[in-house]
């Protein structure tokens, strides 16, 4: 659109920012503005800035970021990142960052349907294939999850994929002791598989009742 020089990314978390020890924050902070220059800065969850036991210090990464702003509005596009919750609490502790952000793009979660076509898309590209049944095991899982809090969209598919493909391999290794295992035993899932503990940590917690 021409409104960068380069429309390069640069992308950096609170780890990038804050510093060790107090005095070299700003510095952390100009140096990753001067790298972006021209292009764009992407700070990922970037309320973890205001977060933590060292916060004195993100808040000094705050400042400079303030400050860095103004210094490079014709150079530099800043893109902050994060849960809505956590990223209103971290705007709020500042009205200077709060002002000078022209726009809120809020990202909806995908659905269960959109969650399932990116379960199948990961596990084609890692060279296995997803049967009927596994998908719709998986639709129901990812019904029950999307209903919660910070879930994780996409992330809680890779882990649910990951931790199946080692209970597979499990599956496997017990199934053929001794035997032979083929290429499609190899590169297909059962229900089972998908009984790990990414998924059981969502699982309706046990409630306490009392009867009298």
């Amino acid at each position: 659109e021409g409104l960068l020089e380069t429309g390069h990314f640069i992308e950096c978390g609170r780890a990038d920012l804050v510093a060790k020890y107090v005095g070299w924050t700003a510095k952390t902070v100009r140096e990753k503005f001067n790298e972006a220059r021209g292009g764009v800065l992407f700070i990922d969850e970037a309320y973890s800035l205001s977060d933590g036991e060292h916060a004195t210090f993100g808040d000094e990464a705050i400042h400079t970021i303030v400050q860095e702003m103004e210094n490079h509005r014709e150079d530099v596009i800043v893109i902050f990142a994060g849960y809505p919750d956590k990223m209103k609490e971290f705007l709020d502790r500042n009205e200077g960052l709060r002002s000078r952000i022209a726009f809120h793009i809020d990202f909806p979660d995908y659905n269960p349907d959109e969650l399932t076509d990116i379960f199948k898309l990961m596990a084609k590209k890692r060279g296995y294939k997803i049967s009927d049944d596994v998908a719709e095991h998986c639709k129901k899982i990812f019904k029950r999850v999307a209903k919660k809090k910070n879930f994780g969209n996409g992330r809680f598919v890779r882990n649910l994929l990951e931790q199946a493909w080692l209970k597979q391999a499990q599956r496997i290794i017990k199934e053929n002791e001794g035997g032979t295992v083929t290429k499609d035993d190899l590169i297909s899932f059962k229900v089972e598989d998908f009984d790990v503990n990414v998924d059981k940590k969502y699982k309706n917690e046990r409630k306490l009742g009392f009867v009298r």
